[in-house]
């Protein structure tokens, strides 16, 4: 009796969806099919072949959802980095996105008309940062991969 609570107890605390949701589907396969045929052999078949099958189902069904909805919460994010950004730090996030890239030379930077400020604040947000080029003698600012991502969608939205 005291293995049919240990048992009990840890399919009542499971935490993971997947086996929880395939622990209550494949029971009541099993009980639907003890009835239906009154063969306990035949129950036990049942449950062992669908347990594994509704497990792989609804674990990645779970997964799914999960992924989508971080996916989504990272968007939202974004947009929200995004529409908060000033009008000068939008100027210096176009400045990148017309270049065609993540990176700008400082000596490029310069010969622009951009508000050192808004790049400093851009620094301080930690959506861009200095770094050394590959030839290790140019320093260069570079862009966040997402921001730039999402100025250059935005940039293509309002050009169609």
């Amino acid at each position: 009796m005291e293995t049919l609570e240990k048992w009990a107890e840890r399919i009542y605390s499971e935490s993971d969806f997947g086996r929880g949701v395939a622990t209550s589907i494949s029971g009541a396969i099993g009980l639907s099919t003890y009835l239906f045929f009154n063969d306990w052999v035949i129950a036990l078949f049942s449950v062992m072949i669908s347990f594994p099958i509704i497990r792989i189902a609804a674990s990645s069904s779970y997964k799914w959802n999960q992924d989508r909805a971080q996916q989504k919460s990272i968007e939202r994010e974004l947009e929200c980095t995004f529409n908060g950004l000033t009008e000068h730090e939008k100027l210096v996030v176009a400045a990148f996105v017309d270049a065609g890239g993540t990176t700008l030379t400082f000596s490029r930077i310069n010969r622009l008309d951009l508000s050192s400020a808004a790049i400093e604040s851009l620094v301080q947000r930690e959506l861009l940062w200095t770094s050394v080029m590959s030839d290790g003698m140019t320093e260069s600012f570079v862009l966040d991969m997402a921001l730039f991502d999402k100025a250059l969608s935005a940039t293509n939205e309002s050009a169609h």
